[in-house]
């Protein structure tokens, strides 16, 4: 088969021509507008900042995590619990959200209040870019102490504890045939059978290839995936779809959309793999010239809080906080977690995005 006929079977969400991440096409560029000025409200003052937060009216978020009804439902919780301030959630990839944040920066646009990404190094890079405000939220210290400190100077904090499991679709394949670990995922029994998203667009995707290099080798582990003819789509969100539709058997995928899916009677479940779920840290960061700051720094507030953490485990996202659980699912530590560290990630991805588009083409 040739290299074409081959990639038009798998490719059904990438655009060609789509820019890898901006970690790569947009590195080193800033805003050339003016710092806009920060608040000065402290952060454990929240009748202060709720009513400097309803004078501006809003909030807009551009968030990787999750899926859109999800985001939706946490916007609807947060502007229910601050009436009077709108809520405007974007989802998209990490590629698709990081670089339209540099191009409205460039353009010396202020549109994104909060950021969330599945990428930490794009969040390093805004701070290292002083793009970012420094913030603390109330509530900081309920977080999961292995999460808590995720950046120590407070430009930016955990948002999202992602699992990254393996998935199947009940009728397709038997509980005794599906693969039980990374490493049986790529046996040949499950050519054309497999379903993920594209490293290059997703920092999901992107973080979990780093974790299998580091497991197994590149050439053993994601060249063996390439020859078994996965099917790509460029979200690791588009995966759960080909899943339930029988597409594909079995696939490469998150815990909280694979539990939620089958909780609605979708034919699926799950594998914790043997070898470890990866666990994808993503942070959340308020714009510095953020057009609603006051806004902003509440919504981070309720990040940390129980409700928060309450409202994504009923879609089996995992809390933040070491009093919710998720009925039915692991813990990260059952899980025997492999998590990679964030300068691991910012040094891993944009290789694992070079080489992962030479080698699939997407």
């Amino acid at each position: 088969m040739s290299n074409v006929s081959r990639l038009s079977r798998r490719q059904f969400v990438v655009t060609a021509g789509m820019s890898a991440v901006g970690v790569i096409a947009l590195k080193g560029c800033s805003p050339p507008q003016q710092s806009a000025p920060q608040p000065t409200i402290s952060a454990s003052d929240e009748a202060a900042l709720y009513e400097a937060a309803k004078k501006e009216g809003k909030l807009t978020l551009y968030t990787v995590f999750f899926t859109q009804d999800v985001t939706n439902e946490i916007g609807a919780a947060f502007t229910k619990k601050y009436p009077g301030i709108t809520f405007e959630g974007t989802r998209n990839t990490a590629s698709t959200l990081f670089q339209k944040i540099n191009q409205e920066a460039q353009a010396g646009l202020r549109v994104t209040d909060v950021f969330g990404t599945t990428d930490i190094s794009q969040m390093m890079q805004l701070k290292e870019q002083e793009q970012l405000a420094q913030y603390e939220p109330v509530g900081k210290q309920d977080v999961i102490e292995t999460y808590r400190n995720l950046d120590p100077d407070n430009f930016y904090q955990v948002g999202a504890l992602i699992p990254i499991v393996i998935a199947y679709n009940t009728q397709r394949l038997a509980a005794a045939d599906v693969p039980r670990s990374w490493k049986d995922l790529i046996q040949d029994r499950f050519r054309d059978q497999i379903a993920t998203g594209s490293a290059a667009a997703s920092g999901q995707v992107g973080t979990w290839a780093i974790a299998m290099e580091q497991k197994y080798g590149w050439d053993d582990y994601i060249g063996r995936l390439n020859q078994l003819n996965p099917k790509l789509g460029r979200s690791i969100n588009d995966v759960i779809p080909v899943l339930v539709s029988g597409e594909r058997a079995v696939g490469i995928a998150t815990l909280g959309q694979t539990m939620s899916r089958k909780a609605q009677g979708d034919p699926l479940d799950v594998v914790y793999p043997t070898d470890g779920a990866v666990v994808v840290v993503g942070p959340y960061g308020i714009l510095k010239n953020a057009p609603h700051p006051h806004a902003a720094r509440l919504f981070m507030n309720f990040l940390m809080s129980k409700e928060y953490s309450e409202l994504v485990a009923k879609y089996y996202e995992q809390p933040l906080r070491s009093d919710v659980k998720i009925s039915g699912a692991k813990t990260i530590p059952e899980m025997q977690a492999t998590t990679i560290s964030p300068e691991q990630v910012k040094q891993g991805i944009p290789t694992v995005i070079t080489r992962w588009r030479n080698l699939f083409g997407a």
